[in-house]
C-alpha cells in the first residue's frame, strides 16, 4: 500500500472512531445540561505598559449584570437583583473592585464589614497572591492574585488559608461593551457571568 493510501486510511479510520464514540457523548451532554449562550470571540492586544497604568484598561468602569447571556448553571438570579453592578476604578497604581448584589447599596458598611449586599477590594496586576478580602472581610483568610494577560483579559486566583480554590478569567469584548467572568471553581459550579457596560452618575 502506498504512503498516500495508508495516510487516507488512517484519516478515515479516525473519523469513523470519532463518529462512533464522540458524537453520542456530546449529544447526551447537550441534552442533560443547559448550554451557555454564545458571547462571541474576544480578541487580545498585548500592552505591557497597561500593568503600570490600569486607568487605560477596558475593564475600568461600571457594569450591569445580564441574566439572559449568563450561564444558567451559575444561578446568579438567586443572588443578584436586576440592578446587580460591578465597578472597577484605577486607584493608587492598582484597581479597586466593587461588586453589589443591587445598586445603589443601602449603605457603605460593605467596605469594612462583611455583608451580602456588596464587597470592595483592591489589587495590583502583579500576580502576587497577597491582596486581602476578595470576598469582603468574611474572616476566612482569603487573598487574591491578579494577572494582566492582555489589554482585554485578566486572570484571577483566590486563596483560602493558603489553598487556591477559585480561578476566574475576566474578558472584555473588543468593542468594550461586554465583560465576562469565566469561573473555574474546585468545589462549586463553573461557568460564565456576563455584564454590560453602563454609565453611572458621579459618586
Amino acid at each position: 500500500m502506498s504512503t498516500t493510501r495508508r495516510y487516507s486510511a488512517l484519516v478515515l479510520t479516525g473519523a469513523v472512531v470519532m463518529a462512533a464514540y464522540e458524537l453520542p457523548v456530546l449529544g447526551q451532554s447537550r441534552a442533560k445540561l443547559p448550554e451557555a449562550p454564545p458571547i462571541g470571540f474576544f480578541g487580545s492586544y498585548r500592552v505591557a505598559a497597561d500593568k503600570m497604568d490600569s486607568s487605560r484598561l477596558p475593564i475600568i468602569g461600571a457594569w450591569r449584570i445580564n441574566f439572559d447571556k449568563s450561564d444558567p448553571v451559575m444561578k446568579i438570579q438567586g443572588r443578584f437583583k436586576e440592578t446587580g453592578t460591578t465597578i472597577y476604578t484605577a486607584v493608587n497604581g492598582g484597581i479597586k473592585a466593587e461588586t453589589f448584589l443591587f445598586y445603589p447599596p443601602k449603605d457603605d458598611r460593605y467596605k469594612t464589614v462583611f455583608t451580602d449586599d456588596g464587597r470592595e477590594y483592591w489589587f495590583k496586576l502583579d500576580g502576587k497572591n497577597i491582596y486581602e478580602n476578595p470576598q469582603g472581610p468574611n474572616g476566612l483568610g482569603q487573598t487574591l492574585g491578579m494577572w494582566l494577560i492582555d489589554r482585554n483579559t485578566l486572570y484571577r486566583e483566590r486563596m483560602t488559608k493558603g489553598v487556591i480554590d477559585e480561578r476566574v478569567l475576566y474578558r472584555v469584548s473588543p468593542d468594550g461593551k461586554t465583560l465576562v467572568w469565566t469561573t473555574f471553581n474546585s468545589a462549586s459550579d463553573s461557568g460564565q457571568i456576563v455584564w454590560d457596560r453602563i454609565q453611572l452618575p458621579p459618586r
